[in-house]
């Protein structure tokens, strides 16, 4: 199929969600993707911090194939021995000692604000949940109302009740928004969709310290922070503190859907049999999938390398501060994000960085985000910058 039926056929057919870049992708190799002309491109979007192993990796490819060929799919009313090992293996790496396995970010933070909802029925009390300004928890009803989007808010009124918001990075009206009606707190500790936009240290030490003391659940949404994107397992190992719940997706699976919703023994028992469920949830392929992603992660070394490449990103984007119309450039490990002035289109320099072969992200506040595989090269880095730096000089503020 050429590529004007491709896009005919998708506006003809698809619903009209998105807006697409004028590429069509046909495959990939390494951490590089090519399109159905051949061209190539290398990839600092990784599916939106998803194929974190890069493409056609050697043996993540063959325990997904060896998988395939035994068993893809049976119902969670029978047990398998692949989801068996690898919840096994996910508690033990996390620390967590309960898991529900879904699939996709949306349905993790839908099981999360359940659970936290159920955690308190159970002692026979209604508390809601506060999340942050800026936020981007999904799509579904609930976690909509848990993101900051008011355009999308009006588009799908009425919304769930039971949730309030504080300000970004604000520990002031976040103390005041603590009151004895608050159950549950749901954050990022790096909100991606808004420009990855970190915490602040304190902040999250501090709302933490005080949700403890007032017996509030602590959840953190590491559906695009976690499975080493920040240079740790997870992102809240970077500030000492536990979460009560953590949600995690995207690079679970290395590129096969699935997400996951990890809780303490005591929060994580509040489910009674039949309180929540999923069909494809924690399936015989998915498990295999993401067990292999866990074990290279983990085993393999793939956790410290993407560790130290990530320190070297974060330094060769800094080089680029010497620009006037570049606002701020702020992130952690692999994930990294550069805020442009208002008067110049993010947009862009991602059309523009694509032409010279690397595909990034343009994400809220005007912001270039790169979120590449985890085995992505100091040397792909390195022409990164390069073609940052050469559009960079090119461009001028009028």
């Amino acid at each position: 199929m050429n590529f004007n039926k491709i896009k005919e056929t998708e506006l003809n057919c698809y619903m009209p969600v998105f807006s697409r870049e004028n590429i069509a992708i046909e495959r990939g190799k390494g951490n590089c993707l090519y399109d159905i002309h051949g061209n190539k491109y290398v990839d600092f979007v990784a599916g939106i911090a998803t194929n974190i192993l890069g493409y056609n990796h050697p043996e993540y490819t063959q325990a997904v194939c060896d998988q395939v060929h035994k068993l893809m799919h049976v119902s969670n009313h029978y047990y398998t021995a692949i989801q068996s090992e690898y919840i096994k293996r996910l508690c033990d790496a996390s620390g967590f000692s309960r898991v529900f396995l879904c699939n996709s970010g949306a349905e993790a933070n839908e099981c999360a604000i359940k659970l936290a909802r159920r955690y308190f029925k159970n002692n026979g009390e209604n508390k809601i949940i506060l999340s942050a300004e800026g936020a981007f928890h999904g799509r579904t009803l609930a976690t909509l109302t848990a993101t900051d989007n008011a355009g999308q808010h009006r588009a799908y009124a009425p919304l769930p009740e039971g949730f309030d918001s504080f300000k970004y990075n604000d520990f002031d009206d976040f103390k005041a928004k603590l009151t004895s009606d608050v159950g549950a707190v749901i954050l990022e500790t790096v909100q991606g969709e808004r420009g990855v936009r970190p915490f602040s240290n304190d902040f999250l030490i501090n709302a933490y310290a005080l949700c403890k003391s007032k017996g509030v659940l602590f959840i953190v949404d590491e559906v695009q922070t976690g499975m080493g994107r920040t240079g740790k397992l997870f992102s809240f190992e970077h500030f000492g503190i536990k979460p009560d719940i953590i949600t995690l997706a995207k690079g679970i699976a290395g590129g096969i859907p699935m997400g996951a919703c990890l809780a303490s023994e005591e929060v994580g028992t509040a489910f009674a049999l039949g309180d929540h469920g999923s069909t494809f949830g924690g399936n015989a392929l998915a498990c295999a999938a993401a067990n292999k992603v866990l074990e290279i992660l983990t085993d393999g070394g793939l956790l410290e390398r993407s560790a130290d490449v990530g320190e070297y990103f974060g330094q060769r984007l800094a080089h680029l501060s010497k620009y006037n119309f570049i606002k701020d450039i702020r992130g952690m490990g692999l994930m990294r994000g550069i805020q442009l002035d208002e008067k110049i289109n993010a947009a862009s320099f991602e059309g523009k960085l694509r032409e010279r072969g690397y595909l990034v992200n343009v994400a809220g506040n005007n912001t270039l985000r790169f979120i590449p595989p985890l085995t992505i090269t100091r040397e792909e880095i390195d022409g990164l910058i390069l073609a940052l730096d050469d559009i960079c000089a090119s461009t001028n503020i009028i």
